[in-house]
């Protein structure tokens, strides 16, 4: 399991990076990338088994769902909870500087944990596995 969390959280990362250097150019994704790489594997990978641990028991579309809905809500709380640690005053949120920049912080968690959140099921789904086997076999079976 934690080798399928690092691979989704790499290959999210990676996407967010290309993402970044498709809109702002190669310098502003390398950037994104130095900022938001680590972050994601400290807080995304265990926020990503926290998930899977809590919705082991439900079985469908009910566990896509509620895994989808924890990503989300955690990578929310990724933003006010280091802010209200360090002292932060919550009235200033979402007014002039300091609450764009809480904003640009929440959206960018939200989608790197929608990213995660979708590599990791896609991982899990059978018949990508077995797509990504064949096609990892056929790479093995290229000799020079």
């Amino acid at each position: 399991m934690i080798g399928r969390k690092v691979i989704a959280a790499l290959t999210s990362g990676i996407l967010m990076i290309a993402m970044y250097s498709i809109f702002g150019g190669i310098g502003t994704g390398v950037f994104y990338g130095m900022y938001l790489l680590p972050i994601i594997f400290v807080y995304g990978i265990p926020s990503s088994m926290l998930s899977d641990y809590a919705t082991k028991s439900l079985t469908g579309t009910k566990r896509i769902v509620a895994s989808f809905l924890i990503h989300l809500f955690l990578a929310a709380l990724f933003v006010p909870i280091p802010s209200l640690i360090s002292g932060y005053k919550i009235d200033t949120w979402f007014t002039g500087v300091t609450g764009l920049l809480d904003t640009f912080f929440l959206i960018n968690a939200s989608i790197a944990a929608l990213l995660l959140w979708l590599t990791d099921e896609l991982m899990k789904n059978k018949t990508c596995q077995t797509k990504r086997r064949k096609c990892l076999n056929w790479i093995g079976g290229l000799r020079i």
